[in-house]
């Protein structure tokens, strides 16, 4: 089959063929028709060649030889079948055919070229040496494709189980196959081996010192039975158990305490009965700790936090212990505390300036908040729409039960004859319309003696809010008429809990005992704010009204507190905020700060909240309200317990044998990172490490060019380990103050790495200490042959899965066919050299009797026993060859020079016709008398001869007449 390197070219031949005909068709001379055929024969011949030479001709053959390559994974995972490997190949040597060729691999985590490809191979086993602790299959299919022919029909048999972990091998068999190379994969059998190891091991990577932490470790085996598991702490055995193992996979908790400060790996063996492999059985990681952490404890009231700061202090945990006037109100003051404690502080002690901080303190510096309950804290102690209920997972929504009474509040604000822009008493009035649900019913008095806002269910707060900013309260002579007018209302409501709250100054004296005391008797309780008193008396009547009306007395001179006042008042007097009922809290998401607590005791009630979208709840109430919710804020994290701390409702709890632990643990979730200018990240990518440091922001703009990050890479056991040596690796420069590189993991463990940036200006520098756990190798974890993935290999490589018993098959197969070209290109050309002088010869000579002659010439000499050859059949001796050529040329010699004796004498006489001319040319006798044959041939050229002349004088007489 005839193939062209570039058959774009031969599109030349379309206007190159035009040419060549138009100038044929145009061509005046006046050959014979034969004669004109062969002309553009050859000419058409000749461009062809040189066309076909230029697109680079080639004639293509099938071949049938065959080449083989066998690729052998002889990785670990392979070791109990690397017999097999090698026999299976040697059997399959044996049934190819003689011209057929086989080359071999071995691959592990790299390939290697066993024997290389020839007909005559000798095989018995491997002798190569790739690195057994991957597998890549696609290094071994890549090289098999890079050493394999391309003058053979192209096949390569991959013998492995499937395990790979390096790279993908599908994408190689694709390649493959779009290069015409068929793979066809023999699937390992799969040893039946009894096995157990272990698959992982996890522990926190920062830690406190004396907090206590869970190393969790995940046990496989495929058989049951007892093994024992052992626990190291930097060499030093610390923990020994039995442990009895089903079939499958589970997990084995370890509680743990930290070890001193410092930097500690915690290595764990498994010792089975039963068992293949040994590598599997033992993994590592590591713990970085840090010293004790500074907590800030504040106090609602003298001694609410004295068991939380009993249990941090026997942590070892630094305390300070303050009240709300000792939070810092800048987050320079805060700043040297890893997490603060709220014990029952109501959010009128904080004020909004602390509680700001605090929210910053937590969002913007990434420290801990731990908010405990009580009966001025969550919406008792007025968090609602405060930057301290932002921060926290729960907002202060009370939970709408089933048996939650409804309420009716009449609120009676006085002027507070004050100069204030913001309408206080009007904010106030509409938090506690905000707070308070549709199945409430609230009416609201300016001091008037009757209701502004009459009673009515709280169904369209806005409508209410917009009545409350038209309100112009009173400074009223007397509270009688106001607190009269409630009583009524009231009592032609249906609510199951009747409310009265009075904001004023207590300026307005009068006797309220009787008609207070009487409300009181109808369950009509009554509640007073006091704000800006100018008298003790005042102060008094607000006092007494409060305590005859069976409510509460709050003091409130600064006006911005009064929102606070009333929201908790209304939150106490509805009475559906404190849950006192008695349940033991179910857990609901398995939490490090749950690590090591069994079963939980009793709790006797807890300030009801709800859980905010993005909150983790970790233990609920049986009325599934939040009793533990966590969250992370910002860069901080916050823990809020809605019991308290006391003993109020922990009565229980307190004589829990877990309680320091419980609020141990509490506290440490919530404590940062440790601090550090180095960001680093470490893992393993295909079987090397890689660093990753990220540089703070203005260091890289300080140092320039001149600045250097080198990393220290220190191996498991290194102490321990002789041969083992110490690493420095120099970090390169990938992205505006990123540095990385990456380092040889010759054996599994925790690496201890040690980073330090330095600027050559002799400016600055700066350290960190980290860790990387590198497992052992996955080879020693996958066990069994993935025959699922080798039948999607073999598709994508167009091949299939061979028998392993089918050794024959290697040499079967329907193969792609190939073919061999050989260039013609120098034999087109050559053709076209010797068609050259043909078609010149055509296009120049009058006739072609040369082309009879010389042919008869050629046959005599390819015959040189005919010595002479009949002339009745159109032969000649070489004499009478010779005698013809000589006649020949005398002939051409006499018409030559009769031509130029008629042009001489035309161009002396006149014109005359072309008839006489002819005649007069016609009767000349011949120089030589000639044959017959002879005769015919001068006339033809006398012929041509005045067909020139006459076309000459046209062209004369044209001129002259111009």
């Amino acid at each position: 089959m005839l193939t062209f390197e570039q058959p774009f070219l031969l599109l030349l031949l379309l206007p190159v063929g035009a040419l060549v005909y138009l100038t044929w068709r145009r061509m005046s001379l006046p050959f014979s028709a034969p004669q004109r055929r062969l002309i553009l024969a050859c000419r058409l011949a000749l461009f062809t060649l040189v066309i076909a030479a230029l697109a680079g001709a080639s004639w293509s053959q099938p071949i049938s030889r065959q080449t083989t390559i066998f690729v052998g994974d002889i990785s670990s995972s392979t070791a109990g079948q690397r017999t097999f490997i090698e026999q299976w190949i040697n059997s399959a040597i044996q049934h190819k055919r003689p011209d057929d060729q086989v080359g071999i691999i071995a691959t592990g985590s790299n390939a290697l070229v066993e024997q290389s490809v020839q007909s005559h191979v000798d095989f018995s086993h491997f002798e190569s040496t790739p690195d057994t602790n991957y597998t890549d299959l696609a290094a071994g299919l890549r090289l098999a494709s890079a050493i394999m022919p391309s003058d053979s029909m192209r096949h390569v048999v991959l013998l492995t189980d499937g395990q790979q972990n390096l790279e993908d091998a599908m994408q190689e068999a694709q390649l493959l196959q779009q290069q015409g190379i068929r793979l066809d994969i023999v699937p390992l059998p799969a040893a039946k081996n009894v096995e157990a190891r272990i698959n992982d091991i996890s522990a926190p990577t920062e830690v406190r010192t004396n907090e206590r932490f869970v190393l969790h470790v995940k046990l496989y085996t495929n058989v049951a039975q007892t093994s024992t598991l052992r626990v190291y702490l930097d060499q030093k055995l610390i923990s020994q158990q039995k442990v009895t193992l089903a079939v499958g996979e589970q997990e084995v908790s370890i509680n743990l305490l930290a070890p001193p400060p410092g930097f500690h790996t915690y290595r764990v063996t498994l010792e089975a009965g039963a068992d293949t492999i040994a590598q599997n059985n033992e993994a590592a990681t590591y713990v970085n700790v840090q010293g004790p952490p500074r907590v800030l404890v504040v106090e609602g009231k003298p001694g609410s936090g004295q068991n939380i700061i009993a249990a941090l202090k026997a942590t070892k945990i630094d305390v300070t212990v303050g009240t709300p006037n000792d939070v810092p109100t800048t987050l320079d003051g805060l700043a040297p505390y890893s997490a603060v404690i709220l014990a029952d502080v109501p959010a009128l002690a904080l004020g909004n300036t602390r509680m700001a901080t605090l929210q910053a303190y937590v969002r913007d510096l990434g420290r801990g908040l731990v908010v405990s309950g009580g009966e001025n804290s969550y919406s008792l102690g007025g968090y609602t729409n405060t930057p301290l209920e932002q921060t926290l997972p729960v907002s202060m929504d009370v939970p709408q039960h089933k048996d939650t009474p409804s309420i009716a509040v009449v609120l009676i604000v006085e002027s507070l004859e004050s100069d204030i822009t913001v309408n206080i008493s009007k904010e106030a009035a509409k938090g506690v319309v905000n707070l308070l649900t549709p199945r409430d019913q609230v009416g609201i008095s300016s001091a008037y003696g009757s209701l502004t806002i009459p009673m009515q269910y709280v169904k369209d707060k806005a409508s209410i809010d917009k009545q409350i900013d038209s309100m112009n309260p009173d400074d009223p002579g007397s509270y009688n008429p106001d607190l009269s007018n409630a009583e009524q209302v009231l009592l032609h409501t249906n609510a199951k809990i009747k409310h009265v709250i009075l904001l004023g100054d207590g300026d307005a004296f009068d006797n309220y005992a009787p008609q207070v005391m009487k409300m009181a008797k109808e369950n009509i309780t009554v509640s007073t704010v006091e704000t800006n008193a100018a008298s003790v008396d005042e102060l008094n009547t607000m006092i007494n009204i409060a305590n005859w009306g069976r409510g509460r007395f709050y003091r409130a001179d600064d006006p911005s507190s009064i929102p606070q006042v009333l929201l908790k008042e209304t939150e106490r007097a509805a009475r559906r905020t404190v849950i006192n009922e008695s349940f033991v809290p179910a857990v609901v998401t398995q939490h490090p700060v749950l690590t090591g607590l069994n079963t939980l005791p009793d709790l006797n009630g807890y300030v009801a909240t709800t859980p905010k979208p993005n909150a983790q709840m970790v233990l609920v109430s049986h009325r599934d309200d939040p009793v533990l919710a966590v969250w992370q804020y910002g860069l901080g994290r916050v823990v809020a317990w809605t019991s308290d701390a006391l003993g109020l409702w922990t009565g229980h709890w307190l004589q829990w044998k877990e309680d320091a632990h419980w609020w141990a643990n509490l506290v440490t979730w919530t404590l940062p990172s440790p601090d550090s200018a180095l960001n680093i990240n470490s893992k393993v990518i295909n079987g090397r490490g890689h660093l990753t440091v990220d540089l703070p922001a203005n260091t890289a703009a300080n140092a320039g060019n001149k600045q250097q990050v080198q990393a220290r890479i220190v191996p498991p056991n290194y102490l321990d380990n002789p041969g083992a040596s110490n690493q420095t690796v120099n970090l390169q420069p990938t992205a505006p103050q990123r540095w990385e590189g990456d380092f040889p993991v010759p054996q599994p463990g925790a690496y201890l790495i040690q980073v330090t940036w330095k600027d050559q200006k002799g400016s600055g520098q700066l350290q960190a200490t980290t860790g990387m756990i590198v497992p052992y190798s996955p080879e020693f974890k996958t066990v069994g042959t993935d025959t699922q993935f080798l039948k999607r290999l073999a598709q994508a490589g167009g091949g299939s899965l061979l028998n392993p018993n089918d050794i024959a098959a290697a040499f079967s197969q329907n193969l792609m066919p190939v073919t061999a070209a050989l260039p013609i290109t120098f034999l087109l050309l050559a053709l076209a050299a010797l068609l050259l002088p043909i078609d010149i010869a055509t296009r120049r000579l009058s006739n072609l009797e040369f082309l009879t002659l010389g042919y008869r010439w050629l046959m005599g000499l390819l015959n040189p026993a005919a010595k002479t050859i009949a002339t009745s059949a159109g032969q000649l001796t070489e004499g009478a060859l010779g005698t013809s050529l000589g006649t020949l040329r005398t002939q051409r010699k006499a018409r030559r020079g009769e031509a130029l004796r008629q042009m001489r004498q035309v161009s002396k006489e006149p014109p005359r016709t072309g008839t006489s001319s002819v005649k007069e040319t016609r009767e000349t006798p011949p120089a030589t008398p000639v044959a017959t044959s002879t005769a015919t041939e001068t006339k033809s050229d006398v012929s041509v001869a005045e067909q020139l002349l006459e076309a000459k004088r046209k062209r004369g007489s044209k001129k002259s007449s111009s």
